[in-house]
């Protein structure tokens, strides 16, 4: 039997270097947590459906799905068709933004009027472009935020064009802090 000292010599220093190097590897790991916790409540701000909101209107959380359904050429409108109440014990500053618009060259009208009712009359806080993507409503801008009970009423009125169909999708965001 012949033994090849060196090749025995080489492969032995090989393996005692991956050995170190693998344990200094090993060593020089940091580590990071994240500490954190679940407040389990009620939501703080709802939707809720109005009487002439679609019927497959579903709200689940704090996302409403729903299709206005309309005729070309017609206005429609949806007065009664959504709410946002502040059901929190504090009042609440939030934004209203068009987050994916519809196109004008399928819609004449896409808007979107938001009324607050704080004091038992509805007044007209101001009207969102939905063709336009991030036409905004803020609360902060006026300093004016929701208080506890109150209410933001969304009105739609919606025109698509003459000659148009199919189904058109559209977003709209709202934040509150």
């Amino acid at each position: 039997m012949n033994v090849n000292y060196r090749k025995y010599l080489k492969i032995v220093t090989l393996v005692i270097t991956a050995a170190l190097i693998g344990s200094v590897s090993a060593a020089t790991y940091v580590y990071m947590y994240i500490d954190g916790s679940i407040t389990i409540g009620s939501a703080k701000m709802v939707w809720i459906e109005g009487a002439d909101a679609p019927g497959d209107t579903s709200i689940a959380g704090g996302t409403v799905t729903m299709d206005l359904d309309v005729q070309p050429g017609v206005i429609q409108n949806f007065t009664e068709c959504l709410f946002l109440k502040n059901q929190d014990t504090a009042a609440h500053n939030l934004t209203i933004t068009v987050t994916t618009n519809v196109s004008t060259s399928t819609f004449d009208t896409f808007k979107i009027y938001i009324y607050k009712n704080s004091t038992g009359s509805w007044a007209s806080v101001d009207t969102l472009d939905g063709t336009i993507v991030a036409d905004q409503y803020s609360s902060y801008t006026g300093n004016t935020p929701l208080i506890t009970s109150g209410y933001y009423r969304l009105t739609f009125e919606v025109k698509a064009k003459t000659g148009t169909s199919g189904t058109v999708n559209f977003d709209i965001q709202t934040r509150y802090e």
